[in-house]
């Protein structure tokens, strides 16, 4: 810039000279020079003002990443930039004024990307909004011989409201601190009452690390791990319901590198589906620790792809997960007492390709029953497959689930003895699901119909036999 400078001083003075005569310069050539000089000086001073702008931007609004691990607003990424406008040409020959740097960044917007959402420009703050609701229609008939055990053996027609789910979730004063909240409302409990079903908070420190705090679904079944609406079934299956630990308030810390992923929950006890109670109310805690590791591509949180094309790379992921669960509320679904202690294992295995999917879990617990010291073994299993014979439209479904209790079954009570959720609402030692089923797609998951046949059977411990048949047909609408 000095040398410059110093070049049109030199012009102008040679210029001066040159106009009075004094020397034999052209002063037309003189003012050509003159003029490439002060375009120069504008040019530099261009860069200078574009330089301050960006750094000016920079401070003001750092680029950062939204990752959103709720069934909503899985991820996007966000940056906010502002631009300068460039500088004006010299117009004399002693500076060149320029205009002043007009930035430019995102404005607040509203819209819907699989949930409605408001964001802020630099996405800082947001809101988004998701729902769920499914109907269905239970048909339930226990056989006669059933009559034994319980009374009541009549074909029995019900409809549900089953779940009706309104999820609020987004980020506060950055895009790593996120917030989730989740009411529920459902009628196969005989009521129709809402609840608070989830209410966390997380900070994402890197992909590496989030930590989590408050009542959230666990990290050990994989399948209670999905969101319902995402099911190849209208619902768990029956070993999920005997041995999922749902949802508990507590901390968490999870975390990917590469295939692998993990995730480690400290929390109070975790009640089953059918038990009451919140708070602990003594020192005992719950234990859970997860790992994942996709050995292709990812299988995902899904349990079945209704696109139209299917997939493309196969897909196979592996899950396990372990926990201790001090049991503070008694469940005929999970067949504990209060005061017992459980050990637990759960492991998944899931696979995808082309038109097919296909999932099998396996699942253990060891019981120390309450003031005892013998303990007893349960275990538990579930496979299904998937299969679209028309493209994103049209699939057939099966599943089969087994669950070998080790110890004596506690009655179930309630709605749960007419669809035998997790078994019959008498004692048992053994139930087996053998289940299939049409799936149609309207619009993927956020639009579909399912319609499902099972025959449940088994045993008691003095090896009486059981059975029954209940249909389920679900319609849904998620956004």
């Amino acid at each position: 810039m000095k040398n410059a400078l110093e070049s049109i001083h030199a012009l102008e003075a040679k210029l001066d000279r040159a106009e009075s005569g004094w020397t034999e310069a052209d002063p037309g050539n003189l003012r050509h020079q003159l003029n490439e000089e002060l375009e120069h000086i504008a040019a530099i001073e261009r860069q200078l003002k574009q330089l301050e702008a960006n750094a000016t931007s920079a401070s003001a609004t750092p680029e950062t990443a939204i990752s959103e691990s709720q069934p909503t607003e899985k991820a996007g990424v966000a940056l906010a930039t502002s631009a300068s406008a460039p500088a004006a040409l010299a117009t004399s020959a002693a500076a060149a004024p320029s205009a002043q740097p007009a930035a430019q960044t995102e404005q607040p917007a509203v819209g819907y990307e699989n949930g409605f959402f408001v964001r802020s420009s630099e996405r800082d703050f947001s809101l988004y909004l998701n729902g769920l609701f499914q109907i269905r229609y239970t048909g339930f008939k226990p056989h006669a011989g059933n009559a034994r055990f319980v009374a009541g053996t009549e074909w029995v027609n019900n409809f549900d409201a089953y779940l009706g789910r309104i999820a609020a979730s987004g980020t506060l004063f950055d895009p790593s601190i996120k917030y989730f909240f989740q009411f529920q409302g459902i009628t196969a409990t005989d009521s129709n009452g809402v609840s608070m079903l989830d209410a966390f908070v997380s900070k994402t420190f890197s992909n590496a690390l989030v930590l989590q705090a408050g009542r959230f679904w666990t990290p050990y079944t994989y399948q209670y791990y999905d969101s319902p609406g995402n099911y190849l079934f209208a619902d768990l299956s029956t070993a999920e319901y005997s041995f999922s630990l749902p949802r508990a308030i507590g901390l968490e810390a999870s975390g990917q590198v590469g295939r692998f992923s993990y995730a480690g929950m400290v929390g109070n006890s975790v009640r089953a589906l059918d038990a009451g109670g919140q708070d602990n109310f003594n020192s005992k805690v719950a234990y859970i620790g997860h790992v994942q590791y996709d050995i292709l591509s990812p299988y995902g949180y899904v349990e079945t792809d209704p696109s139209r094309d299917g997939v493309k790379t196969p897909e196979l992921s592996l899950w396990a997960s372990a926990a201790f669960n001090p049991i503070a509320s008694p469940s005929g679904f999970e067949n504990v007492a209060a005061g017992d202690r459980t050990t637990n294992a759960t492991s998944t295995a899931g696979f995808r390709y082309g038109f097919l999917s296909l999932q099998t879990t396996g699942y253990f617990r060891r019981t120390t029953p309450f003031g005892k010291t013998v303990s007893n073994d349960s275990w538990g299993y579930a496979q299904q497959a998937g299969y679209y014979l028309v493209p994103g439209r049209f699939e057939i479904a099966e599943r089969i689930s087994g669950v070998n209790w080790g110890g004596l079954q506690f009655p179930l009570t309630g709605s749960s003895a007419n669809s035998w959720f997790a078994g019959p609402s008498f004692p048992y030692h053994r139930v087996d699901e053998d289940s299939v089923g049409l799936n149609y797609y309207l619009h993927g998951h956020h639009a579909k119909l399912q319609l499902s046949y099972s025959y449940l059977h088994g045993n008691t411990f003095s090896n009486a036999k059981f059975g029954a048949s209940r249909l389920w047909a679900q319609t849904q609408l998620m956004f």
